[in-house]
């Protein structure tokens, strides 16, 4: 590559957690999530120190401006995207999580009906446009309805609004994940004048993502306990949320 940039930054939709043993990094705009091991990780926090691309091995800084995770930059400038995290101790996948489909807990068909309604929104918001860019897309979409609503959503009503998606989720056949439930949660809120806090978030052993809503307060809304495996590398309404 004789044309590597000297200097590099990370652009501000992305964002990373460094585990020790593993560098995830997730795209917010196009939802394209790379894992790095440690030598790249190394290599990485130094870059991010410095702003130079001087400590990246060749190969690893073209793959990373391939895929858009870095960006050349014209003087240093360092970066903060990328967080250093206390992994918990490898259970060699040894711990048990919750498998199969469980069936939503039942709520009123009215409430149903409005989770069916703000599901299809996220649907229409994430196929409006091109798919390289529909995380992006939904994300705008939860900022908007976050910003919005006045007054803090209870536990109860929070619960009701996720269970309500669930249970309407249920149904719908298009794919309703995590992501497309948590948002729909988030507009659910905001049209009955409530709001919460979107989260995302990445688990490392096994390494997986997932988003869910906590209240105000910090309470994550109708998860197991394996939530607090997670840790959050993104929230909305946040201090560094991605525009």
């Amino acid at each position: 590559m004789t044309d590597s940039p000297s200097f590099v930054t990370m652009p501000s939709h992305v964002r990373g957690l460094d585990f020790g043993h593993a560098v995830v990094l997730v795209n917010y705009r196009n939802g394209q999530v790379s894992t790095l091991p440690p030598s790249a990780g190394l290599a990485l926090r130094h870059s991010a120190e410095f702003g130079s691309a001087r400590n990246l091995p060749e190969p690893l800084l073209k793959s990373l401006l391939t895929a858009g995770l870095l960006l050349a930059a014209d003087r240093p400038r360092p970066w903060h995207n990328v967080r250093t995290v206390e992994a918990p101790r490898a259970s060699w996948g040894s711990e048990e999580f919750r498998a199969g489909l469980t069936p939503p807990v039942p709520v009123p068909r009215t409430r149903t009906l409005a989770a069916a309604a703000a599901l299809s929104v996220v649907h229409a918001v994430k196929a409006t446009g091109p798919a390289h860019e529909a995380m992006g897309r939904v994300l705008k979409l939860v900022h908007s309805v976050s910003t919005a609503g006045r007054t803090p959503a209870t536990t109860r009503e929070a619960e009701q609004s996720v269970h309500a998606v669930r249970s309407a989720g249920w149904y719908s056949p298009g794919r309703t994940n995590c992501l497309e439930e948590s948002a729909a949660s988030m507009l659910l809120l905001r049209l009955s004048g409530r709001r919460a806090v979107w989260r995302h978030g990445v688990a490392p052993d096994p390494i997986r993502l997932h988003a869910w809503i906590e209240t105000v307060d910090g309470g994550p809304v109708a998860e197991s306990t394996s939530v607090g495996l997670f840790t959050a590398i993104l929230s909305i309404p946040g201090a560094h949320h991605v525009r």
